[in-house]
This record gives C-alpha cells, sequence and structure tokens, in this order.
C-alpha cells in the first residue's frame, strides 16, 4: 500500500516538475537563431597555392595567392582574402598580362571573377597599366571590366582617369570611358 501511494507522489511530483518548467520557458528569438544557423564557413581552404591552367599542353594562366576558400551555399565559389595575382601569357609563353588586387572572389558556376581593393593590369606586351577599386572578369564573354574609376598609364607615361573600363581578356582592345588627360608636372 505504502508503494502505491509512493508511485502516485512520484507521478504527481514528476507532473508538477513538466508543467513547472514548461510554464518558465521563454524562447528569445535570436538565441534560438544563434544554435539553428550554422556559420557560414568554407567546405575547403587552402595556403599559399600556385596553380598552372593550360590548354592543350600550354600554360595559359598562372594563379598566385596566399588563402583560398572554397564555399558551397548557396552557390560554389572560392574567396581569397588576401588578394590574387594572375599571369596570362600567350601561345609562344610569354608573359602577356598580370593582375593583382588585395581581394578576389571567383563564381564557378557563373564563370565571373571579382577583383577588388588596389587592382592592377599590366599588360607586359604594350607596357601599359590600369588601375582600379573593383574589375569583373567575364570568362565567358572573355572580357574584363570596371564600372568604377579607372586609372591608365600609358608607356609613354601620359595618364588617363576614365569614369569606367572595358576590355578584352589580353588587355589588346579596350575603351576608357570619358577619360581625362592627367599631365604630371615633370612633363610640362
Amino acid at each position: 500500500m505504502k508503494y502505491e501511494y509512493l508511485k502516485k507522489y512520484i507521478k504527481i511530483a514528476a507532473i508538477a516538475a513538466i508543467i513547472f518548467t514548461l510554464s518558465n520557458c521563454k524562447n528569445d528569438i535570436s538565441v534560438v537563431k544563434s544554435l539553428t544557423i550554422k556559420e557560414k564557413s568554407p567546405t575547403e581552404t587552402g595556403t599559399k597555392m600556385h596553380l598552372y591552367l593550360s590548354e592543350f599542353g600550354v600554360v595559359k594562366n598562372e594563379f598566385l595567392f596566399e588563402e583560398m576558400n572554397k564555399y558551397i551555399a548557396p552557390e560554389v565559389y572560392y574567396e581569397y582574402p588576401k588578394g590574387v595575382e594572375i599571369i596570362s601569357y600567350d601561345e609562344y609563353g610569354e608573359k602577356e598580362t598580370t593582375l593583382t588586387s588585395n581581394y578576389a572572389v571567383n563564381y564557378e558556376e557563373k564563370k565571373v571573377m571579382e577583383a577588388k581593393y588596389n587592382v592592377v593590369i599590366t599588360n607586359h606586351k604594350t607596357d601599359e597599366i590600369v588601375e582600379t577599386e573593383h574589375l569583373v572578369w567575364d570568362m565567358d564573354k572573355k572580357i574584363i571590366y570596371s564600372n568604377t574609376q579607372t586609372k591608365h598609364i600609358k608607356a609613354d607615361g601620359s595618364i588617363y582617369i576614365g569614369e569606367r573600363f572595358e576590355s578584352d581578356e589580353t588587355f589588346s582592345k579596350y575603351t576608357l570611358y570619358k577619360p581625362i588627360l592627367i599631365i604630371p608636372s615633370d612633363k610640362i
């Protein structure tokens, strides 16, 4: 008989504890989100990498970067938070252009790469340089462009500043929109 009373009191105590616990629970939505949403983190990471891309055994591009992070959501992309150096070669293996930047991101499916912050393109054939803060390389269309202010330094030392810039991948055919000629003081 004592045992039956004991079981009854344990059940009552357990139900009371559950009711007490449930009545005092409050969900702070920010706490719930922080527990359920995973932090965006890379699926792959690489450091101090040096890659070569070739076509039919001929090196076309060389990529150098300190850090690379691959993400897969919401789409596959590669981030280069410490910048990149991309060297393009012609069919004879001669350096054609070099692109450097302090940050870059490459969207694999779109075949678009964005370079940001202190972007410099050097054409080794013509000794011309383009400087900007944001550049897009559309690999399907085989063009590079910038919709931000762009500085173009010609081989003779003349400097042009334009509102935006567009070129082919080799930087051999380009357009600087609304250019303004800047004459350095040592040329006057």
